[in-house]
Parts: structure tokens; C-alpha cells; sequence
């Protein structure tokens, strides 16, 4: 973010709003228009003194003193901005570590350091559930059900988990939840949660600020900060210059303490859409953008197809739902799960029926049977030899049938 001083605000006026620029073109090119705009400020001033000494020479100290202490500040200015483009310009000499990912969901990366990602629902469609795991992840025991997401902290840096929604008691709960997943009695020490419920929008962000710097401080770092809810950092989600500094912030946290930075933001009822501009932002800045949706039986499904790196398509997307023996949220089979077991299932039946009358035999013969078989089962429908053939192709590829040294198939034991 560019350094305040007296003379933004002229800044701002006079060079960015005639632009009429892209909020992304203006991020690239604002470094360059700063330093230009602060260039042609100089002149003025030194102008300015000019002008003032011949109006009225018998104050020309005092005119001299304020004049160098206005120059100093641009000065100043400009040389803070070089020396940040100096750090930040590419050297094929010093190539950044490549961050390892600090969450999965179904085993794909989903938040690396110094990225934002954003995870919308509807209001009840299980996204405490998913915080839960989310954080469970990070130290649960083998065997835990994360509802999808694998986490690991080796080096034992600080998880951040700012509630800004929930009661205190609810809030309490929340990380009780958290450690019954997780299948441990206590929390580690490095799990760092907050409940921000009640606080201004201007405190909430100063209080994350305050608590990772800490938590930075005493865990050596910090190995994910996620925020739920986001929106509730902003005093309108609808204005743009509120909303864009904001998400800045956070970009600027993922950056400045190597750690991802994950925003659970509501949907709009009835449509798709995050909650204003704030929710619009943050998905073209995140990573990854996961969705919750539930639908009338009460599973909910995560899914993304607004990635950087590799999508998670809705019928592969990890599913969960209310289990009263278990007292919580459990795993359930995805749809592409539920499609290949039945899948399987039919074609081993099948593959039973072809052997019945034989224990082996060749490539043709089979697929005969096999055609037999199913145009008996749709009640003499002639089915073809193609049908026939991609069915026993499934059950060799599913390990169902196999193929013998001597080319004979046969039933996998």
C-alpha cells in the first residue's frame, strides 16, 4: 500500500480518478505514476519557495525552513517507493523458495503461503463444520475424520483462527468441536483462537494485525490465519475503495508473514454471488475459491472450479452431514464414489453371472456371454456387441476379470 502523506489525496484526484483505469492496471502502474506525480510536486514546491521569497523577502528563513522540510518529505516518499521496487524487482539469481502447501482438500493443494483464499456458503450450509475440520486438520491424530482436508505443522507455527460471528460461548464450543475431531484432549499451544464478535469494523482488522505479529513473534511464525467472517471487517462490503484496502491488508499479511490467509465470506440468498464488492474481490485474488452447498437431504458438498491450481469438481467434492451418534458432522461418499461403487458392484454380479457355466475363457467368448446375459436381463432387447465389450473392458480395468499367461479370462479371486 502507497505511504500516506499531506498531498494523497491530490494524488489521487489528480492522477488516478482522471485515469479511469482497471483496479488491477492501477496496482501495476501506480508505483511509477507515484513517483512521477512526486517529481512534478518537487518542482512546485521549489517554485512555490521561489515565488514566496520574491513576494516577501524579509520572511525568506522562515519561507527557506519550510520549504526544505517540504521537499525532505517528498524526498523521503520517493526514496521509500525506490527502495521497495528495488526489493521486489525479478533476479533469475534469486529465486524465491517455492511454498509448500499448508492445507489439501482430497489431497489438492488448497492454500499456500503469501495467497488468499475465500470460502463462501449460505448462511447454514455447513461452513462451521468445514472451519472446524479445517483447524482439526492441523493437529488430529491418524485415522480423524477432517471431513477432506489434511493439514500438518511440523515446526509448530501459530494457526490463527479469528471468530467474528458467534457468541463467546459458541465461539468456546467451536474449538471444543475442534478437538473431539481431532481426536486429542487439549489444544496445542500454537492454536491461537479469537472471538472478535461485538468489535468495530476498525478494530477487528487492527486486532488480527496485533495477534499474528505476536503470535509470529513467540511461534517462530505463522502457518495459516483464517478469519470467519471477513465481511465483518468492512463497514459497507459494497464500496470499493473500502473493500480493495482491505483485501490489500490481508494480501499484505499472506506476504509479510509466509502464510495463507483463509476468508469465509456468506453468498447472497438465491443467487451465487459473495456478498458485495468485498466478496467479488476476494475471489479474483484468492487462490482458490471453495464453495459449501447443501441440499434438501442435509449433505453438504465443497467444491471449486475457481482455482489457480487444480479445480475440485462438485461430483468429486469431499460431502458431509449431521450424524446424531456421532454428536457432529461426518464424511460421506462423494457422488463420483457412490457412482463407481454401484458401478462395481453391477459389473462383479455380472462377471458371476459370465462364469457360471465356465471358469474360463477367451476375449470373444466372454463378451458373448456377457451380451447374452444383459439381453436376457432387458428382456430380449438385443444389446450390442460394442455394449458388450465396453462392459468387460470396465471389469478388467476394475480388476473384476483377469487376463491369464495363456490369453484366458478369468474372475479375480
Amino acid at each position: 500500500m502507497m505511504k500516506k502523506c499531506p498531498d494523497q489525496s491530490a494524488f489521487i484526484t489528480a492522477e488516478l480518478l482522471p485515469a479511469a483505469t482497471s483496479l488491477e492496471a492501477a496496482e501495476y502502474y501506480a508505483p511509477a505514476c507515484w513517483n512521477a506525480y512526486l517529481v512534478r510536486q518537487a518542482g512546485k514546491t521549489v517554485n512555490g519557495i521561489e515565488q514566496s521569497l520574491l513576494a516577501a523577502p524579509n520572511q525568506a528563513p522562515v519561507i527557506i525552513r519550510a520549504g526544505q522540510s517540504a521537499l525532505a518529505m517528498l524526498v523521503s516518499d520517493l526514496n521509500s517507493i525506490s527502495e521497495l521496487l528495488e526489493s521486489r524487482i525479478y533476479s533469475p539469481k534469486n529465486k524465491p523458495e517455492e511454498p509448500a502447501p499448508r492445507f489439501y482438500l482430497s489431497g489438492i493443494p488448497i492454500c499456500t503461503p503469501g495467497n488468499l483464499t475465500a470460502v463462501s456458503a449460505l448462511v447454514k450450509a455447513g461452513k462451521t463444520a468445514a472451519i472446524i475440520a479445517m483447524l482439526s486438520s492441523a493437529f488430529a491424530t491418524p485415522g480423524a475424520d477432517c471431513l477432506g482436508f489434511s493439514s500438518q505443522n511440523p515446526l509448530g507455527f501459530a494457526v490463527l483462527h479469528f471468530d467474528t460471528e458467534q457468541s463467546p460461548y459458541d465461539h468456546w464450543f467451536v474449538i471444543e468441536q475442534a478437538l473431539k475431531r481431532a481426536g486429542v484432549e487439549s489444544a496445542p499451544l500454537w492454536l491461537r483462537s479469537y472471538c472478535l464478535t461485538g468489535l468495530s469494523p476498525s478494530q477487528i482488522p487492527e486486532s488480527i494485525k496485533t495477534a499474528t505479529k505476536e503470535a509470529a513473534k513467540q511461534f517462530g511464525g505463522v502457518h495459516s490465519i483464517i478469519i470467519d467472517g471477513v465481511a465483518d471487517s468492512a463497514y459497507d462490503v459494497n464500496d470499493p475503495a473500502e473493500a480493495d484496502e482491505l483485501i490489500t491488508e490481508l494480501r499484505g499479511h499472506s506476504i509479510k508473514f509466509n502464510c495463507p490467509v483463509i476468508n469465509i465470506i456468506h453468498v447472497n440468498p438465491g443467487s451465487e454471488k459473495t456478498r458485495g464488492h468485498l466478496g467479488s474481490g476476494l475471489e479474483r485474488k484468492s487462490e482458490t475459491n471453495l464453495r459449501l452447498e447443501k441440499d434438501e437431504s442435509g449433505v453438504t458438498v465443497i467444491w471449486s472450479d475457481k482455482n489457480r491450481k487444480a479445480p475440485i469438481p462438485k461430483a468429486n467434492g469431499p460431502r458431509f452431514m449431521w450424524s446424531e451418534q456421532s454428536g457432529m458432522h461426518v464424511s460421506i461418499q462423494s457422488v463420483k464414489s457412490s457412482k463407481e461403487e454401484a458401478s462395481h458392484e453391477t459389473l462383479s454380479e455380472l462377471a458371476t453371472a459370465a462364469f457360471l457355466k465356465r471358469p474360463a475363457m477367451g476375449r470373444m467368448e466372454l463378451e458373448a456371454e456377457v451380451k447374452t446375459i444383459l439381453t436376457a436381463v432387458k428382456k430380449g432387447v438385443s444389446v450390442s456387441d460394442k455394449t458388450a465389450e465396453r462392459k468387460v473392458t470396465e471389469m478388467v480395468k476394475l480388476g473384476i476379470v483377469k487376463k491369464g499367461f495363456v490369453g484366458l479370462y478369468t474372475p479375480t479371486a
